[in-house]
């Protein structure tokens, strides 16, 4: 416990440092194996696990180190299908704590532990991020005493091989949580989460976007959000945006076909999906204001649209933003 706590001061120590000065974000001179690659593991948004898109998980890939943004449930399969080492993941970052979100970090860590955890792994997130942590490890104590080998020297607990990081739970302007040799990441708080005023949830519960500088590229992730004009800002001369999308009409159809959701209950499922996420329409003005140069659409909701014209993301945002928008599927690389 004590080596946990003082591996806990130190990134404390190093995210003190980080706030102290910002240098240049890496040069594109330096980049040893080519360029930064994005790739969309998982495009399918919601509690749902389909056949078509895996639940919504993103890795940044720079110098052969990978950078997971979000981890959802199926992102140990995508990485091996993208053909991505999961060794050389060097940190997560979590957007909110939304389950289709996070439901593959504990089956991650835990694996990572037994094939080759021997070094402390950020996981950088919203506030609870380190309890959750916290729980998974303690939960992951049966499979510590369940040794697969028999002698040679002793592991380290789970607890030893990730560091994970609350962010602060206000961030009206891009603060900068991480950086290395390969990639800057700034965050702020969106406008995932409309809870009702003075509840526990409406206290505790954050959700972030983020923005990645790298060798001369820069992506910006909306993370589930609404309308935000701090997403605007993050998002500012950025090259790529990777936005959540939300098709209206069609999670309408897809609640009533579904015919689990009461009808009482449906009026306030379809303001949290409008208020709580970005339509095409949105998207696009978040992308023509923000001046970036290219969006990419990914967390698609309903987002079972094997047989669905795909159009109906991007027409909306097209008829605002004029530059490249893509649809992404899972394993697009961009």
């Amino acid at each position: 416990m004590s080596s946990r706590l003082s591996a806990r001061r130190a990134i404390s120590i190093a995210s003190a440092l980080l706030t102290l000065g910002m240098s240049a974000p890496p040069d594109a001179a330096r980049a040893e194996t080519g360029s930064p690659v994005f790739i969309t593991l998982g495009t399918g948004g919601g509690p749902v696990i389909r056949t078509n898109r895996s639940q919504p998980a993103n890795a940044l890939v720079v110098n052969n180190a990978v950078y997971l943004i979000d981890i959802g449930a199926g992102t140990q399969r995508q990485l091996a299908r993208a053909g991505l080492d999961p060794q050389k993941v060097r940190a997560i970052f979590l957007s909110h704590h939304h389950v289709d979100h996070v439901s593959d970090l504990g089956p991650f860590l835990f694996n990572r532990w037994l094939l080759f955890g021997e070094s402390a792994l950020p996981v950088i997130g919203p506030p609870g991020t380190v309890a959750m942590v916290d729980g998974l490890i303690r939960a992951a104590r049966p499979i510590e005493l369940a040794p697969v080998t028999i002698g040679g020297p002793a592991k380290l607990p789970v607890g030893a091989t990730v560091l994970p990081r609350d962010l602060s739970e206000r961030m009206d302007s891009p603060d900068l949580i991480y950086k290395d040799e390969n990639i800057r990441v700034f965050a702020v708080t969106n406008n995932h989460y409309h809870f009702e005023k003075g509840s526990a949830a409406d206290h505790f519960s954050r959700s972030f976007a983020f923005r990645i500088e790298t060798y001369g590229k820069i992506y910006v992730y909306t993370g589930d959000t609404g309308w935000s004009e701090k997403v605007v800002r993050l998002a500012k001369n950025a090259d790529v945006l990777i936005s959540e999308v939300i098709d209206i009409p069609g999670v309408e159809r897809a609640l009533r076909a579904d015919g689990h959701i009461p009808e009482a209950a449906m009026p306030g499922l379809l303001a949290h999906m409008q208020q709580d996420h970005l339509t095409p329409r949105q998207v696009g003005e978040i992308a023509k204001l923000a001046g970036v140069k290219a969006v990419v659409l990914t967390h698609l909701v309903p987002g079972d649209d094997l047989s669905v014209d795909l159009g109906v993301y991007s027409a909306g945002v097209t008829q605002i933003f004029h530059g490249p928008v893509k649809v992404a599927a899972d394993l697009d690389r961009f």
